[in-house]
Order: structure tokens, then C-alpha cells, then sequence
């Protein structure tokens, strides 16, 4: 059985649209089928520490895996593809989070979805509306229309490609 999961990916180290463009191959074969992808929108770092904008961008994904495999690959694809994690929301070449994973809530020490800043994330909401905007919130009992019209981020979200 498939569930459709969105990944929201993000980047602000080295060339980020090349390095997206080697990351679709990578979750086609070791996670599903890309469904569809959001425009790649540049958007101001997010946290305490003063860096260069980021691309990010949401798609959606079909997989049969679980979500701990699913975690799992996608962590590797982020080191394959050069991560090195030295501190939180710092600079980084890749990030790929899982958003949603149909409507499961899961929250265990290694793995919470949804993700929970979702609500306060423009970077994340602009492009999950652009391919869900009636997708419900399992938690909040929300449409991503609604969180965003409600979001307290007043960080700009500027459409690149």
C-alpha cells in the first residue's frame, strides 16, 4: 500500500538548485514516486544564527515504506549528498523533512509528524498550499489554507523558479 508523504527540502550551502536536482533522483529510488513539487522559493534563514537565504521547496511523495525506513533514507540521501551536521539551524548543503505522512500523527523520541513547526513556517506553508491547500492537519484539524492565513511568520517567501 502507498501513502503519500510531503518532504519539504531546503538548502543554503553550494549550488541548492543542482543539489535539489540530485536529490529527486535519489528519493525516486529510494523512497517513491515524486508526485508533484512546489516552485523553489528563497526565503530568509530561520533561527538565532545570521546566514544566506535558503531555497525550499515541498513535493510529494509516493512510498510504501514506514516512516522509520523513510526517516532513515532520507537522512542518508542528506549525507550522500554532502550534509555534515555541526549545529541546529545552521547552514546546510540539504535538509529534507517530513512533513506529513498521510494522516498518521507520530511522536516518539526519533520522529514527530506532523512536523511540528509546520504552523510557523511561511517557507513551508506557501509551497504545501501550492499543492495541498485543502490538506487537512491531523492535529490541529486545519486546511494548510488556514494555517497560513493564521501564521504568526512574518518572514518574506519570494518565488525563484
Amino acid at each position: 500500500m502507498s501513502t503519500s508523504v510531503f518532504i519539504s527540502l531546503g538548502g543554503n550551502l553550494g549550488n541548492t538548485l543542482e543539489i535539489f536536482g540530485k536529490c529527486y533522483p535519489e528519493i525516486e529510488k529510494k523512497i517513491g514516486f515524486i508526485s508533484s513539487k512546489s516552485k523553489i522559493y528563497q526565503t530568509s534563514s530561520w533561527g538565532p544564527i545570521e546566514q544566506a537565504h535558503f531555497l525550499n521547496q515541498v513535493i510529494q511523495v509516493k512510498t510504501s515504506l514506514n516512516p522509520d525506513i523513510l526517516i532513515r533514507l532520507l537522512l542518508e540521501i542528506e549525507e550522500n549528498l554532502g550534509r555534515i551536521r555541526t549545529q541546529k539551524w545552521g547552514p546546510r548543503i540539504i535538509d529534507l523533512d517530513i512533513l506529513f505522512y498521510g494522516n498518521e500523527i507520530i511522536n516518539t523520541l526519533d520522529l514527530i509528524i506532523p512536523h511540528p513547526q509546520i504552523p510557523h513556517r511561511k517557507f513551508v506553508l506557501i509551497p504545501l498550499k501550492e499543492l495541498a491547500p485543502e490538506l487537512i492537519h491531523p492535529i490541529l484539524e486545519m486546511t494548510i489554507s488556514e494555517l497560513l492565513a493564521q501564521t504568526t511568520d512574518l518572514s518574506e517567501v519570494i518565488v525563484m523558479f
